[in-house]
């Protein structure tokens, strides 16, 4: 379910820092998964943040892999999503098969 078209501002990150630049609302997307630091994510939930990046890295030519990030690295000690039980390395092996 999408609440704000990608090219406006979601306000998502709040106070918070990417490479230097502080205030990621700005000049980021965000993609919000529904979970917790203790419950894993779902294979429906892996399979639907797959295919959103795919669009996003299609649609926007700076957008890379490492420049997907969690609200636990922009604004660390406030935000802790997608937390502990996310797979980034599950995540990031779907994009690129």
């Amino acid at each position: 379910m999408q609440f704000v078209p990608f090219d406006r501002k979601a306000w998502h990150a709040g106070e918070s820092s990417f490479q230097g630049i502080n205030n990621c609302n700005d000049f980021s997307i965000g993609v919000e998964l529904e979970g917790t630091d203790h419950d894993p994510f779902t294979d429906s939930q892996y399979a639907a943040l797959t295919q959103v990046t795919r669009d996003l890295l299609a649609a926007y030519p700076g957008l890379t892999e490492a420049r997907i990030v969690g609200h636990s690295d922009v604004a660390p000690g406030r935000k802790s999503d997608p937390g502990p039980c996310f797979d980034w390395e599950r995540y990031r092996r779907s994009l690129r098969s």
